[in-house]
């Protein structure tokens, strides 16, 4: 894609592209691979750690002064030059979850997606569905 945007396998080498993206490298635990990000708007910063398993998998792990979001058996993420994000991507069966972190400290979650809503005209959905299905709906454009 044009701006970007295509899926990366989780690894050690990929998440270089994070770091680039960012501007900011990770640290490395030996456990884990860890980032603050700083939300410019409300000066908090958000805390981005991966762990990383066996088999191109990983746990991503963000905490926030308010919440702490995981996403588990993410096997990729989608980079988005243009928005300045990051997706990390869980697949399981029939279903998506997509974990965003974007560049100014933002982040959102949209887990247990169904797969089918991805590719249905945007105008079928309600509006609570259509946040998750537009937020996702590139995982499907980066496999064609």
């Amino acid at each position: 894609m044009s701006n970007g945007e295509n899926f990366n396998i989780l690894n050690k080498e990929s998440i270089k592209k994070i770091e680039s993206l960012f501007g900011c490298s990770f640290e490395d635990s030996g456990e884990s691979l860890s980032l603050r990000i700083k939300n410019i708007k409300s000066k908090n910063y958000i805390s981005l750690d991966i762990f990383l398993e066996p088999g191109n998998s990983g746990l991503i792990s963000v905490y926030t002064d308010n919440a702490h979001l995981q996403l588990q058996s993410c096997s990729g993420f989608i980079l988005s030059n243009m928005l300045e994000e990051v997706i990390f991507i869980s697949e399981s069966g029939d279903s998506v979850s997509g974990l965003i972190i974007s560049k100014q400290g933002d982040c959102s979650l949209y887990a247990n997606v169904k797969k089918e809503l991805l590719n249905k005209d945007f105008m079928e959905l309600s509006s609570e569905k259509l946040l998750a299905v537009v937020a996702l709906s590139v995982v499907e454009s980066t496999k064609d």
